[in-house]
């Protein structure tokens, strides 16, 4: 039998063809790695501009709104250079919450009616390096991202104050009493729309009520936090009094977390619907005076000039002061049912009426929902 004497040499060979196949390897995953790279933050210039184009059709600004999501979409680079975004790549259309798809406006309007979110692509050309050896040159790197507006569900920062969703009614339908909680259980997105279009002009003066059922132009005063949320969690709120209430009126957001929180720094502190709010039957006269003095950020010992107003005099606010409420529908054992959670612009204090002010629907932060409430914000959907 024939056999091979010398075979110096052969693992010099093999060696080398495993050098040249483990280099042709770390070249593919370098670049590929390089590709996924472009991939991510192609999508972080899709999702700038999706979002900037939905805040601006949020707020009614469709003028600029293509524009401003181009803006927002080149600002994000790829490799340090400026993708790919056009007007054309940012389209307005309507986001279907339960099949999760996006529909075009017919035409490309910004202000057609059911618009209610946009879908922006980003493109990017990525050469490769190592690639180039194996005859691979550019590749495509696109991200398409679509952003809805919703509203907020449940969210921080609320204050003690529960507004009547009748009060809230007679603001969208005047005059008072031409709608009710019969005639309309619910807000709808033309409501919710009307609302941010609200300006001092609709401001009204709510009178406080620590007791008894709410009716227009009362509101009841609320203890923190909700003594049940809606999944059944029951909680600890504060003690009833016209300190604390006057505290969690007029303190920073800070501030009023601390209060609710009290001695457990891991209470839960986000206000919703669905959540029971024990009353508070501390809302006195002074107390509401006092509250409204520090959350505009005014001070006075018995003085009557709007900066220094002191006890139960009337002043103003320097700019309206916009604050997270609940609006509830039902108070029943001493306990109300927060229906919504909306905004009031607090403009200053009436003597011997109440807090004057107005509603407003304003983006905010808090969970996102598709149903229709006074708190409007935007995310990402797809």
């Amino acid at each position: 039998m024939l056999r091979l004497k010398n075979r110096r040499g052969i693992t010099l060979i093999i060696v080398g063809v495993s050098l040249v196949a483990l280099v042709g390897i770390m070249a593919f995953a370098i670049d590929f790695g390089r590709m996924y790279l472009y991939r991510a933050q192609v999508h972080v210039s899709s999702d700038a501009a999706a979002l900037a184009g939905t805040e601006r059709l949020m707020r009614q600004d469709y003028v600029n709104a293509a524009s401003t999501a181009v803006a927002y979409g080149l600002l994000n680079q790829v490799q340090n250079v400026a993708p790919t975004i056009a007007a054309a790549d940012v389209e307005p259309g309507a986001w279907n919450f339960t099949t999760r798809t996006f529909t075009p406006a017919a035409g490309g309007s910004w202000n057609a009616a059911g618009n209610n979110a946009v879908r922006a692509t980003s493109r990017f050309t990525a050469g490769y390096v190592f690639g180039r050896i194996f005859g691979l040159n550019t590749k495509l790197r696109s991200a398409t991202s679509v952003a809805a507006v919703g509203y907020v569900g449940a969210t921080d920062c609320m204050r003690p104050m529960v507004l009547p969703y009748q009060a809230l009614l007679d603001v969208l339908f005047p005059p008072a009493g031409s709608q009710t909680i019969a005639t309309h259980p619910v807000l709808d997105t033309a409501d919710v729309s009307k609302l941010a279009r609200m300006t001092i002009l609709n401001q009204i003066t709510l009178a406080g009520k620590g007791n008894g059922p709410l009716g227009s132009g009362t509101f009841g005063g609320a203890r923190l936090p909700p003594i049940q949320y809606a999944d059944g969690t029951v909680a600890q709120p504060w003690q009833g009094s016209s300190g604390n209430w006057e505290r969690g009126l007029g303190a920073t957001c800070a501030g009023l977390l601390t209060l609710m929180k009290g001695a457990d720094p891991f209470a839960r502190v986000n206000i919703g619907v669905g959540d029971w709010l024990a009353e508070d039957e501390g809302v006195a006269t002074s107390a509401q005076s006092e509250g409204i003095q520090d959350l505009c950020n005014l001070s006075g010992n018995g003085g009557t000039s709007p900066s220094n107003p002191g006890g139960n005099n009337s002043f103003t606010c320097n700019v309206p002061v916009p604050i997270k409420v609940a609006i509830s529908s039902t108070l029943t054992g001493g306990r109300f049912l927060v229906k919504y959670v909306g905004e009031f612009a607090v403009t200053g204090y009436v003597k011997n009426a109440g807090i004057s002010g107005y509603f407003i629907g304003l983006p905010a932060a808090g969970q996102f929902t598709p149903i229709p409430s006074p708190l409007k914000k935007i995310a990402l959907v797809q």
